[in-house]
């Protein structure tokens, strides 16, 4: 049985000491606010300058949205909307440096068997962990999604644009695909910090993830599909199977006895 005041507890905990690492703070939450404003500028770029060979682009064919618009505006939409693939990858590169973090900085502070020793099951220290890294980067995802969307407002030069840009299969990826990839980020640095005593070997895992992202990046610029609502659904179905199991798994390597024994 979960007891969320002591989870809540542990988490006001782990923001705490997040506080005090202004380092930290800076390099993990500074950065992705760039991304929108980079986003926006390029695409703001793409409206300004007319290539010839932008009109041998099938873009109807890929799709039939894209029919009938301009030079400019079609080259905004293409670039809008690979720039906003990528703002899936914040959701698993946020959460893994914070949980490495607190799960590695434990063990080199040596608070961790002290932790364990307090009235809190390994349920509860596990999800509050989890829970206070997943939560920022959530937040921090779409608080930058959030001002690329209104940005883009102001920098298309078609007002169709932030439509074709913002679809909803891109609405569904960003507000189910993105939990579910800072759950898989944070499960699998669980269980590699079991193994480790490096914060940064622990982050290490965030290159595997960032995989399946970049396919739909690519997968989308070469018009190989279009990331319609049905796309979107399917890949966070298989998301959720991938995070039930690695979560599973994270619980059996996040066990008191084999902390105490292995984490030294």
């Amino acid at each position: 049985m979960l007891h969320w005041d002591r989870i809540t507890v542990l988490i006001r905990k782990e923001w705490l000491e997040l506080r005090r690492s202004r380092g930290l703070l800076l390099s993990t939450f500074v950065p992705p606010l760039i991304l929108p404003l980079f986003a926006l500028g390029l695409i703001f770029a793409m409206g300004l300058v007319s290539d010839p060979d932008t009109a041998e682009i099938p873009a109807a064919a890929i799709d039939p949205a894209l029919a009938g618009l301009g030079l400019e505006a079609l080259a905004q939409v293409i670039f809008g909307r690979q720039f906003s693939t990528l703002f899936l990858l914040l959701p698993m590169v946020i959460p893994n440096v914070l949980a490495s973090y607190s799960i590695v900085g434990e063990k080199n502070r040596r608070t961790l068997e002290p932790l364990l020793a307090a009235p809190i099951s390994v349920g509860d220290l596990l999800l509050g962990k989890v829970l206070a890294a997943i939560i920022p980067g959530i937040a921090l995802t779409w608080l930058c999604a959030l001002l690329f969307a209104a940005g883009l407002g102001f920098v298309a030069i078609d007002p169709v644009v932030p439509g074709l840009v913002l679809h909803p299969g891109w609405i569904v990826m960003l507000l189910l695909a993105s939990p579910l990839l800072a759950l898989i980020a944070v499960a699998l640095t669980v269980m590699v910090s079991a193994r480790v005593n490096d914060p940064r070997s622990a982050q290490q895992i965030a290159g595997v993830l960032i995989v399946p992202v970049m396919l739909l990046f690519f997968g989308q610029m070469l018009g190989l599909f279009v990331l319609d609502p049905a796309v979107a659904l399917l890949f966070s179905l298989v998301l959720a199977l991938v995070a039930v199991g690695l979560l599973w798994l994270a619980t059996q390597a996040f066990q008191r006895e084999k902390i105490l024994t292995r984490w030294r």
